[in-house]
């Protein structure tokens, strides 16, 4: 009997502790609607490999929803990476994507022509990792990603001109 209840307690505890692997291939679950109340979440769907907002009524429901794109994303597309990078600074460089949904809502960039954060009206899903809640999260991400680039460019030019520097006062020397 001890045994048995062994494998019986393993087989209750893998019920309700070991997450499904699989949650990302579940459809959405709106749960069920108690009072009216719900909240906006998003569900990877998997034929288009995007993460689409659903109400979420607050009971019930499956693990395919998540609060934010980039943890839909993370954790259920392959190319995750391409939109979300890690570390979240290397998304700094992508352009702005205002979305394919219809809302609007006030969100910062980081416009890496310019090199400083600006506004945009993010339609509240689709996206990439360059897209920041407030400026000062875009800035305190962003801020310093031209700093290691400006150091390689400025030691290419800088050899490059010894180079000519060189080239031209063997020229002379050599008339």
């Amino acid at each position: 009997i001890k045994n048995f209840l062994t494998k019986f307690g393993l087989y209750i505890i893998s019920l309700f502790c070991i997450p499904d692997e699989n949650i990302c291939n579940l459809p959405y679950d709106e749960g069920i609607n108690n009072d009216g109340a719900f909240r906006i979440y998003l569900y990877y769907n998997r034929d288009s490999d995007k993460c689409l907002p659903f109400k979420y009524y607050g009971n019930g429901g499956n693990g395919n929803r998540f609060l934010s794109e980039k943890d839909c994303m993370r954790n259920c597309s392959v190319n995750a990476q391409i939109f979300y990078p890690v570390p979240d600074s290397e998304a700094c460089h992508f352009k702005k994507v205002s979305g394919e949904c219809f809302s609007q809502y006030l969100r910062y960039y980081y416009d890496s022509v310019h090199m400083k954060c600006k506004k945009f009206l993010w339609s509240g899903c689709v996206g990439n990792g360059n897209r920041f809640m407030d400026y000062n999260t875009c800035n305190a991400t962003c801020s310093g990603i031209h700093g290691e680039l400006a150091l390689i460019v400025g030691v290419v030019l800088g050899i490059t001109g010894a180079i000519i520097l060189i080239v031209v006062i063997v020229v002379i020397v050599k008339k």
